[in-house]
């Protein structure tokens, strides 16, 4: 049983119930219509009375009981609006493959008719196209002379009644690799996409989250001596300084903010992509009330 059952039994228990006269008749004269049971009586007359007793209880509580118990209607028009599911489909695969290059793309799109939907599906297939087309060229060009590969997918980070996540991963690999996301948000509580600055209550949260990230860095290089992050170090001449307004991020499942970096962007190639876990302590006091409680 779920919390909102029991929470409908105990304001049964604690209110005192007047039920109006001619819903009591009703249910009495619905009662005394009900035939009598019969152990002799044949099994196939069995199934319409569950089907008539199934009807009684469905009329019961969605018609009935929100007339005279104020605790039920009042929990109805508590119980939020769940958001359409909204599904991701493969529309498309370009694919090449010889001894020296390799392609493999998956383009995503996501089904569902609203503004949001389609810019993000708009933006992936240019995206997808810019990279195929940049492969092909690439191939043209150097032959049988280079190796190049690039790879594209996508996966569903979050899909609930408020929040749907897209993240598409590209990794290119041409003498060198590189590795980088792209993140989509939907609000479905209010049909638009987010971004990292949509997310921001006041002025404060860039430099609160910036400063949480610099304090994660250097406790990760104190405890491990094999790694390194662009931060309060000249010898690099790129230290982390600001968070970008369209920086990716995502919720995870305990509803905390994680900033996602690309490959080479905030450290050596060798940390990969770097994440970050801003604690709610972190960002409560920094973010919109609205999305202090998003789960991935």
């Amino acid at each position: 049983m779920n919390k909102f059952d029991d929470y409908i039994k105990e304001k049964a228990k604690e209110e005192s119930i007047e039920i109006p006269e001619n819903v009591s008749k009703a249910v009495e004269n619905a009662l005394a219509s009900l035939p009598e049971t019969n152990k002799s009586a044949s099994k196939i007359k069995i199934f319409p009375k569950i089907l008539s007793t199934a009807a009684c209880v469905v009329f019961f509580f969605l018609v009935l009981m929100p007339n005279f118990s104020k605790a039920y209607a009042k929990s109805l028009a508590d119980v939020p609006v769940i958001g359409k599911i909204v599904k991701v489909v493969t529309i498309r695969n370009y694919f090449y493959s010889d001894d020296y290059h390799e392609m493999d793309i998956n383009v995503p799109k996501i089904e569902g008719e609203s503004g949001a939907a389609d810019y993000i599906n708009k933006d992936v297939e240019e995206l997808t196209k810019i990279l195929a087309d940049r492969f092909n060229e690439e191939l043209k060009e150097t032959g049988d002379e280079g190796h190049s590969a690039i790879y594209a997918d996508y996966d569903v980070v979050t899909n609930t009644d408020k929040w749907f996540t897209l993240k598409i991963t590209v990794h290119e690999a041409a003498g060198s690799s590189n590795t980088y996301y792209k993140y989509y948000h939907i609000d479905k509580t209010k049909g638009e996409i987010v971004k990292l600055s949509d997310i921001a209550a006041n002025d404060e949260f860039y430099s609160t989250v910036e400063a949480e990230i610099k304090r994660q860095m250097k406790h990760r290089m104190e405890k491990d001596s094999n790694a390194v992050y662009w931060v309060d170090n000249e010898d690099f001449g790129q230290n982390f300084e600001k968070l970008e307004a369209d920086c990716n991020f995502y919720w995870n499942k305990k509803g905390e903010l994680v900033i996602v970096f690309d490959k080479y962007e905030v450290a050596p190639g060798s940390m990969g992509t770097p994440e970050f876990t801003i604690g709610k302590s972190v960002t409560d006091k920094v973010i919109k009330p609205e999305y202090k409680h998003i789960k991935g």
